[in-house]
């Protein structure tokens, strides 16, 4: 099972490009029910636990822990974000890309709990995690240009933005830096995921990697930090991934279902901003 943890991006991608091989005139519906498929079962339930971790930091901090306060409070981070979406769509998409590139490095680098007034080796770990994160999204947007600026131009930035003005080589290098021997064999599997990716259209491409790689390493850190199997822990999740999915179409229904897409992405964001900091307090215990 761990091997599985540790090659699913690249048992997923191979077999997704095989299909695109094979099946020639293969329906867009087919990616975008792949895409789907991949969010519901892996993407969203890796930030279903988001209740027990805020329990299980609250019970090593001593405190207590009310589930009704937290979802107040975890609610109104969400509307406060997708207003924010609202009336400065340029500003909560720097927003997105920041939290997005260092949650994506932060799960792939060592934990370093505690900092003293000025700890170099805490700040150099965040630093780490920003470049590793840097090189996995800039590596998957760059490769796919075109394509994401189809989507971005529904977000209604106000400014063009060139997401190939570097080269391959500027993100190749930022997760070399970010690398890790520790975590050697996961960033074989993200690497070799994000290069079957540059073969496949963008929303395939992240959503294996998301899926794949991000969500499943999340999950198991999940499953060891709760010291809940992973089982158990996948069926605990399920009414809360059903919740988060079902409203995911509501809102997208409510504001724009034409923009479907694009919507789609700011809903994720909206989810992702309180799981973010979460996450980063939950994962000293590794991969």
């Amino acid at each position: 099972m761990t091997n599985l943890y540790r090659t699913f991006g690249v048992i997923i991608g191979i077999g997704y490009l095989l299909l695109t091989g094979l099946w020639k005139n293969m329906p867009v519906q087919v990616e975008w029910g792949f895409c789907i498929f991949l969010l519901a079962t892996l993407g969203i339930p890796h930030g279903a636990a988001d209740h027990l971790v805020a329990n299980q930091l609250a019970r090593t901090q001593n405190k207590a822990f009310n589930i009704y306060y937290f979802i107040l409070k975890y609610i109104s981070v969400m509307i406060a974000y997708g207003v924010l979406w609202f009336y400065f769509p340029l500003i909560s998409f720097i927003i997105f890309i920041g939290i997005s590139v260092f949650h994506f490095g932060d799960l792939e680098t060592t934990f370093i709990s505690k900092k003293t007034s000025f700890d170099y080796i805490y700040y150099l770990q965040l630093f780490r995690s920003l470049i590793l994160g840097m090189g996995i999204l800039g590596f998957i947007l760059s490769q796919h240009a075109e394509e994401v600026l189809k989507i971005v131009q529904n977000f209604n930035l106000g400014i063009q933005i060139p997401f190939d003005a570097l080269p391959i080589s500027f993100y190749i290098v930022c997760m070399l830096i970010g690398f890790q021997k520790e975590h050697t064999s996961y960033f074989i599997n993200t690497g070799m995921t994000l290069l079957i990716g540059t073969f496949l259209p963008i929303l395939p491409a992240f959503m294996i990697y998301f899926a794949c790689c991000h969500s499943v390493y999340s999950l198991r850190v999940l499953s060891r930090s709760l010291e809940i199997n992973m089982k158990t822990l996948y069926i605990r999740l399920l009414p809360f991934t059903f919740l988060a999915f079902i409203s995911g179409i509501t809102y997208i229904m409510l504001i724009s279902a034409e923009k479907w897409l694009a919507h789609s992405f700011i809903f994720l964001s909206i989810l992702t901003l309180p799981h973010f900091f979460l996450m980063h307090k939950i994962i000293p215990k590794r991969l």
